[in-house]
């Protein structure tokens, strides 16, 4: 009986082990003709702008589209909230010269200093002989370019420092209708932090970058200001009671004149806009 016993328990042991093995190797094969098991997955994460920080874009969205941060104060007007303001520098014509690198602001400060030396340059030669006074002409055209390209500068760079304080500051003053009607408001705490992020991070760096830009062009307008006072001369100055006196006395100099109305085929007062229209300009043509 322990015989048989034995023999009827390895063999039910040998028979599971074969039931097993069929089992797995069925199921390998359907999946082999199924195709490759998917694995589902939860679905990925897209990262959105968070409510605290971009409004809809049906409430404040700028005219190009694109969203604004949010948190607007429904008691304040629209384009008098500091958020709404600091879009405006940032897509206003040569406010946004701010928020390029270097080099490309320098480039059209560049071109703002070329254009207006070229006027300047252009109403000089009405105090100035030309070609004779090239020199002070030059200097002039210098002067003027460096002058209103500090005036543009100190334009773009003065708006983005209202913009700045109106982020840092947590009471500010607001017009309802822009007729002394405004009132004063404190911002609330979520928007306060809102506005200083912003001014930290997309305001502080654009004047850090302006400011060393401006001082060098203020001291450049400063020095040709004062080489055109140094070397400039006086214009006009051949008909000075000073200089007539030097004509009486100095040969060379009397004879400089005459050469140089000789060449011109002209009297001396046509160089000047004033002494022609005194003497009439009958013999400058």
């Amino acid at each position: 009986q322990r015989q048989l016993l034995a023999s009827g328990s390895s063999s039910m042991r040998g028979t599971l082990i074969v039931a097993v093995a069929s089992s797995m190797l069925a199921s390998r094969a359907g999946a082999a003709l199924s195709g490759p098991r998917v694995i589902a997955r939860p679905p990925s994460t897209v990262r959105q702008w968070s409510p605290m920080l971009m409004a809809d874009r049906n409430e404040g969205a700028s005219e190009g589209g694109a969203p604004i941060p949010a948190l607007l104060e429904r008691r304040i007007p629209f384009e008098q909230q500091a958020v709404v303001q600091l879009k405006e520098v940032q897509e206003g014509a040569f406010y946004d010269w701010a928020i390029l690198s270097t080099p490309a602001l320098l480039l059209r400060l560049g071109v703002v200093y070329v254009t207006f030396c070229g006027v300047g340059g252009w109403v000089a030669t009405g105090t100035y002989d030309w070609p004779h006074d090239l020199f002070p002409i030059l200097l002039a055209a210098n002067m003027g370019g460096f002058a209103t390209t500090l005036v543009f500068f100190l334009r773009i760079y003065t708006g983005w420092s209202f913009v700045s304080d109106r982020l840092r500051e947590e009471v500010l003053d607001y017009e309802e209708t822009g007729w002394a009607d405004g009132f004063v408001a404190k911002k609330p705490e979520e928007v306060r932090a809102r506005d200083q992020y912003l001014n930290e991070f997309q305001v502080k760096p654009v004047l850090a970058k302006l400011k060393p830009l401006v001082a060098a062009t203020a001291v450049a307008t400063i020095v040709s200001i004062g080489a055109f006072k140094t070397f400039g001369g006086t214009p006009d100055e051949q008909y000075t009671p000073e200089y007539l006196r030097v004509l009486s006395l100095d040969d060379k100099a009397a004879e400089a004149e005459r050469s140089r109305g000789e060449k011109a085929g002209k009297p001396a007062y046509c160089f000047d806009r004033y002494y022609k229209a005194v003497a009439g300009g009958n013999m400058c043509k």
